[in-house]
């Protein structure tokens, strides 16, 4: 087994300035800004088949970005995972605080197959 890689760790607060029943603005705290320095979480709407829980797109210049990855959920109730380019990258997001705190781990090239074992082991 290939050893794990590092992961970029991103600290995000919930912006309380504007406040939307269906997406959430985080804005980036602590970390590299390794996707954004904002993100934008959004529940799933139901618009494809995909068994997603929530959404993620990234702020670009001035608006933000089609969806990167949507976030799946794992047995940890706080914890979901995702992916970018075709899983390539493993994406993993832990929410805090009642979601006032999000926490991202990025793996990049870097996704383990199968994931349940490396989710079930995963202590961040």
């Amino acid at each position: 087994m290939a050893a794990i890689p590092t992961p970029d760790v991103m600290q995000f607060k919930l912006d309380t300035g504007k406040v939307y029943k269906e997406v959430r603005h985080y804005n980036l705290i602590d970390g590299k800004e390794t996707l954004s320095n904002k993100l934008n979480i959004g529940i799933n709407r139901g618009f494809s088949k995909a068994k997603y829980i929530y959404s993620v797109k990234i702020r670009q210049p001035n608006k933000w970005s089609k969806q990167i990855t949507g976030l799946f959920p794992t047995n940890d109730i706080d914890l979901f995972y995702g992916d970018t380019i075709n899983q390539k990258n493993l994406l993993l997001a832990r929410f805090k605080d009642n979601g006032n705190e999000l926490v991202i781990y990025y793996f990049k090239d870097f996704y383990p197959k199968p994931l349940g074992g490396f989710l079930n082991n995963f202590k961040g």
